[in-house]
């Protein structure tokens, strides 16, 4: 997978590139909105977040802690295992649909906040992402791996920023994964980490964790 991501990236010509997950909808408008927050933030990547409608029925309020960027997205480092980490939750199953639509935030409003990562749909500024390393460091993987999206996220907030978009507009289709093998885990295997405990928490269902 993250040979495929930098082969792609090699073809890239535009100042922004999405990568999309091929089992992800998105909502009419929703790649206008991610370039405009994008476009005046001026950071790194904007994600929207997918949604795993399968779960409406589960209220897990613990894991609907957000945290807005106030002002303008900066640069942030996240390690595997910190306290930032675990915002990786909110993404989660229904968690971040419940939380905007008790927040009510208008879609032409859109708000940035701050993220762990970002799974299925994220908007790169094309440069930062190369000047970041893009996905270079697809040969120190083994063939069977996941999280090479993560880690490119994380190298790209330590130095430009990153943020997740709210309201969402993308839904994870829930069809089972094609990467069943997922021992090794990019950002773990490859960055320094705060808690190796929390390693097993992180390979969240796919359904779960984008």
């Amino acid at each position: 997978m993250a040979e495929q991501r930098a082969f792609l990236l090699a073809q890239v010509q535009a100042p922004y590139c999405l990568f999309v997950d091929d089992d992800v909808i998105l909502e009419p408008g929703l790649v206008r909105r991610l370039h405009g927050l994008l476009a005046r933030q001026g950071c790194g990547f904007a994600g929207s977040a997918v949604h795993g409608l399968s779960y409406l029925g589960q209220e897990r309020p613990a894991q609907e802690q957000l945290t807005f960027w106030e002002d303008r997205v900066e640069p942030e480092t996240v390690m595997p295992g910190s306290s930032a980490w675990a915002r990786h939750h909110l993404h989660s199953a229904a968690n971040l649909f419940h939380l905007q639509r008790r927040l009510g935030v208008p879609p032409d409003q859109e708000r940035a906040y701050r993220v762990a990562w970002v799974g299925g749909c994220v908007m790169f500024d094309s440069a930062k992402l190369r000047a970041a390393g893009g996905f270079d460091f697809w040969p120190a993987l083994p063939p069977e791996h996941c999280g090479e999206d993560v880690l490119a996220q994380l190298r790209v907030m330590e130095r430009f920023g990153g943020c997740g978009m709210l309201p969402s507009g993308a839904y994870h289709m829930e069809l089972p994964t094609t990467l069943k093998e997922r021992r090794v885990d990019a950002p773990w295997a490859l960055l320094p980490h705060a808690d190796p405990a929390a390693l097993s928490a992180s390979l969240a269902p796919a359904q779960e964790r984008p």
